[in-house]
């Protein structure tokens, strides 16, 4: 009598397995180099990354591919077939998405949707400038954000109390790395952007998204910092956990407390990207893409907001 109970047991165990990717591949977004004083290294159709970003997801666990911009529909589905997951990282660019990182998160948003809608589980993680860029590709490429002041701002995590078991980030969050957020100014902000409440509720972004947490900038604004998708592993973010460990040209936090309390963002993420098995079917091409294939540029001593980016000729 016992035998069929043991049976779905060890059916459910092999089934987990078969979905846990060991080895996940994350594709991170390339934008358009928008510092003017940068072209003095390269010239402006370069584009780049952050190498934070690479050495955060690695941190995590995972490799890395660029994925870039101004390219056709038909490359980023390949793209998404092929990556376990999509960082759309911070910087700075127009809200456009005809063209750059704009026109990228908007074609990765919508074909992202469409595989989660089909049932297969593929996340996106937005960070600052996309976290903003997911919000528009979301309705259709309207803006909906405002201008604020947070640059240099080092904020503790503001929780709504409605969202505390609806949220996905904090439903699995160790207590202790809950207590730091909450409590201690240990969330990286560098935006002249926000979106407020009432903007995310008049433009309807509440229908896709719940927000999840809020903040204030030096101008006492609340701006929401943290949206989750209701229906889909879309997380959008609009500090930076990955400065605190990789970035030292600002202000950021460095303390123990804040590098433990940001791993977690990066862990969670690259963990959410083992549940689909999107895979290069030719190893070869996928060592090809990797960005081990590329050198890093050090560009902290010159001032810039980064220590290292990866730039690409597009």
């Amino acid at each position: 009598m016992y035998k069929p109970v043991f049976l779905i047991l060890i059916l459910s165990f092999v089934t987990q397995l078969t979905i846990c990717n060991e080895r996940p591949v994350i594709g991170i977004l390339t934008q358009e180099v928008y510092w003017s004083s940068v072209y003095d290294l390269k010239p402006s159709n370069y584009s780049y990354i952050a190498a934070s970003y690479v050495k955060a997801i690695e941190a995590s666990g995972g490799r890395v591919v660029p994925v870039f911009t101004n390219r056709t529909t038909e490359y980023y589905k390949d793209v998404v077939k092929k990556v376990n997951g999509i960082l759309v990282p911070g910087g700075g660019s127009a809200f456009d998405i005809s063209f750059g990182i704009s026109q990228s998160t908007n074609e990765i948003f919508h074909i992202s949707k469409q595989i989660n809608d089909d049932g297969d589980h593929f996340p996106i993680l937005g960070i600052c400038l996309g976290f903003e860029l997911l919000l528009i590709a979301s309705i259709d490429g309207k803006n909906p954000l405002t201008h604020c002041n947070s640059n240099d701002m080092n904020l503790p995590l503001n929780l709504i109390p409605s969202m505390e078991e609806k949220s996905v980030l904090f439903k699995t969050m160790p207590k202790d790395v809950r207590n730091i957020l909450l409590t201690e100014p240990v969330t990286a902000n560098h935006h002249s952007k926000c979106i407020t409440q009432q903007n995310f509720t008049s433009m309807k972004l509440d229908q896709f998204w719940n927000s999840i947490t809020v903040n204030k900038d030096s101008n006492n604004l609340t701006f929401i910092s943290i949206t989750e998708a209701k229906n889909y592993p879309f997380v959008g973010l609009q500090f930076h956990p990955e400065k605190n460990a990789y970035e030292w040209e600002k202000n950021d936090p460095h303390s123990w407390s804040a590098i433990y309390s940001a791993r977690y963002f990066y862990d969670w993420f690259v963990n959410e990207c083992r549940q689909n098995n999107h895979r290069y079917i030719n190893n070869s091409t996928l060592k090809n893409e990797l960005i081990y294939n590329y050198p890093t540029t050090y560009v902290g001593k010159l001032n810039y907001t980064f220590e290292e980016v990866y730039f690409f000729s597009e």
